[in-house]
């Protein structure tokens, strides 16, 4: 066994997690506290800073509090007041709808966050707890023995584990080495999203997050303080594969030429050089999330798109789920992988339909589709009816029933 300095397992406790992202760092916590000895790998060199805005509620806040997560979560805060759909001039299509009001019919338990914000939360309590998190490492190859899993790392060097688990993003590496290519799963929605941080000055979207709606793109502004705030873009188009970095800017202004409102503009003025968040809308559905000592988490088996708005959510649960189930069974895998894949894959796969139904909605495809949706929007975001509205995005937590 060659063993090296970062990257070593000492027992029959010691499991390996490759990804340092929301469901690896949770599941990483969880297995600490219930006396195993997790190892996290991470492919960046670094925590990431950049990822897009998200609400945070339903099953994710449920996993947050059964952690003990709630105060650092509530103590992030960004100057967003209101929620507004506006026009090309920036106009309101109908009243601001106070974010307060959408806290109160989550009984308060509700925040915005940015992906990065969860995952600082969370490698922070990874690093209280003893979860070494290896950065700049990859996986080169797996083997699966009688014993455990012998890992060889992009490094050269390599070791054997008792368990592996995937938790590396819908372009998973374990799973590509395990399962097969990412072709054999993906299921591409007919989007793409890009996200990045922009100075605000010019722009004035004050204290609100801003839609602004064209048939087939999408522009959402949130502010993130005084003078920086983010941009997410959402857009139809056919499926043009992996797109390089140095051009995924390129593309995304040639989708928004003419776009009104600050759509073009924003665009325009950020540099060239800017690495910005880019992926597809695709969601990856496999027949199977587990292989012997192997189990997918998050993303890298049932990858929802930011469309469903709960992909953290059910990243959190998916490394609670995991985590119970081998307590439950005393470790066994053989017995606690099949039954964490038997409570979890049909909320999954019921989300995912969700969430390619829900596609046509954000992204509306017509102007009278626009004038239509708007007037249903007024109605559902009022005091009467928006707790029924947000029970159909995840109010309830998945794990409500599971104990």
């Amino acid at each position: 066994m060659n063993r090296g300095s970062d990257v070593g397992g000492t027992g029959d406790r010691t499991v390996l997690i490759s990804g340092g992202g929301i469901a690896g760092l949770t599941l990483g916590i969880l297995l600490k506290e219930n006396g195993w000895d997790p190892i996290v790998i991470e492919r960046d060199p670094a925590m990431r800073t950049e990822g897009y805005m998200m609400d945070f509620f339903g099953t994710g806040w449920d996993v947050a509090e059964r952690m003990g997560l709630v105060r650092d979560i509530r103590e992030v805060h960004y100057p967003i007041d209101n929620l507004e759909y506006v026009d090309h001039n920036g106009n309101p299509h109908f009243p601001a709808v106070p974010i307060e009001r959408v806290r109160r019919a989550l009984d308060g338990k509700y925040a915005y966050l940015s992906r990065s914000d969860l995952e600082r939360i969370l490698f922070d309590r990874a690093s209280a707890a003893g979860v070494p998190v290896r950065f700049g490492i990859t996986i080169r190859s797996v083997q699966e023995t009688d014993s455990g899993v012998q890992v060889t790392f992009s490094d050269g060097m390599s070791d054997t584990f008792h368990l592996l688990f995937g938790a590396d993003g819908v372009h998973s590496r374990v799973r590509a080495l395990l399962f097969g290519q990412e072709s054999q799963f993906d299921r591409f929605l007919g989007y793409y999203v890009a996200g990045f941080h922009i100075p605000s000055h010019g722009y004035d979207i004050g204290r609100s997050l801003k839609i602004y709606e064209e048939p087939g793109r999408v522009l959402w502004c949130y502010p993130l303080d005084e003078r920086c705030m983010d941009a997410m873009y959402i857009f139809r188009h056919d499926d043009i594969g992996r797109l390089p970095h140095e051009k995924r800017l390129a593309f995304v202004r040639e989708q928004f030429t003419g776009a009104g409102w600050i759509a073009e503009r924003v665009l325009q003025e950020v540099p060239s050089s800017e690495l910005i968040y880019f992926d597809s809308m695709t969601q990856i559905v496999m027949s199977a999330w587990h292989k012997g000592r192997i189990a997918l988490l998050g993303d890298a088996c049932g990858c929802l798109t930011p469309l469903a708005g709960q992909g953290s959510h059910m990243a959190m649960a998916g490394a609670y789920v995991i985590s119970r189930e081998l307590e439950r069974y005393g470790g066994d895998h053989r017995r606690a992988f099949p039954a964490y894949e038997g409570f979890l894959k049909p909320l999954v796969a019921k989300k995912q339909d969700d969430a390619r139904r829900l596609a046509r909605q954000i992204v509306p495809s017509s102007g009278l589709q626009m004038t239509t949706r708007y007037l249903l929007l007024r109605m559902i975001y009022s005091n009467l009816f928006i707790g029924r509205f947000l029970g159909v995005f995840g109010a309830k937590s998945v794990l409500s029933d599971y104990t």
